[in-house]
């Protein structure tokens, strides 16, 4: 099995990983019964297609997936890909095969349409105990950690976009409890059969419904027609606009590069965004 060079990259930094991914994937495909084909040229995961499956495992470094398999078990289809089978300790998940799998970005329709249609869907209230991260806590985090990366040695952006950041983390609602994505967009929205577009990837929170603007926003074309459309299916407008610019704010930081000037210039354009 030839691991896609994208993935390697990404995650150089877990050599005992990916020294083990073809070892790992030999056991999930004698576990389930597999004929795996080519993988996909992913790079933050490995997913490979098996007939009516995919085999998908995650790095253990990538903690936003933790409880990717919850959310789609939770959601059972409706919206998003179906979840058939996981292996927590290979952190893998088989989940349903997308056919023809073609990403919302590159397909001659209206992405604000499709998403609108699938969001309510997908924003359901969670109640009881749940083992989804919560947004507040994640808020308090980033509400450390942001500044103390600004703090560095010069001024990596404006003091005015850590000012808008550090106002939604300090203002979390810590009531909330929606079950949202930190990373929809449509390059995580595909073609399918059963549906006629579906949901892949979740990085699910528990939390407010408008820090699901955040991936939204930062792949728009246009961040002002999206927070319209937002605000049209109930969405506070300003306090998306607010979460897209606190939430790629905290995602613009990598450990080994340090701060992402395109990441930082979009949570510019969305803070900018009328």
């Amino acid at each position: 099995m030839q691991i896609p060079e994208a993935l390697e990259a990404v995650w150089r930094h877990e050599t005992e990983w990916l020294a083990a991914l073809p070892r790992l994937v030999a056991e999930c495909a004698a576990r389930w019964g597999l004929e795996l084909e080519e993988p996909f040229d992913t790079p933050t995961s490995l997913v490979i297609p098996a007939g009516d499956v995919v085999l998908k495992l995650n790095a253990p470094s990538h903690f936003e997936s933790d409880t990717e398999a919850e959310a789609l078990a939770l959601w059972d289809g409706a919206g998003a890909v179906r979840l058939v089978a996981r292996d927590d300790v290979r952190r893998a998940l088989l989940l349903e095969h997308c056919f023809p799998g073609t990403e919302l970005w590159h397909a001659s329709v209206d992405e604000i349409a499709v998403i609108s249609e699938l969001l309510p869907r997908l924003q359901i209230r969670v109640d009881g105990e749940h083992a989804f991260p919560l947004l507040a806590d994640e808020a308090d985090r980033w509400a450390e950690e942001v500044p103390h990366r600004f703090a560095g040695p010069g001024e990596p952006f404006e003091r005015s976009l850590l000012d808008a950041a550090l106002d939604i983390y300090r203002t979390v609602d810590r009531n909330a409890s929606c079950l949202v994505n930190q990373d929809l967009h449509g390059g995580n929205v595909l073609r399918a059969e059963r549906e006629p577009w579906l949901v892949i990837d979740p990085k699910p929170l528990v939390g407010e419904r408008e820090l699901e603007a955040s991936g939204l926003l930062r792949n728009a074309h246009d961040a002002s027609r999206w927070l319209d459309a937002l605000a049209d299916l109930g969405f506070d407008r300003e306090r998306a606009r607010g979460w897209g610019v606190a939430h790629n704010l905290a995602w613009a930081w990598d450990e080994r590069r340090g701060w992402l000037d395109v990441h930082v210039e979009e949570a510019r354009r969305i803070l900018n965004a009328r």
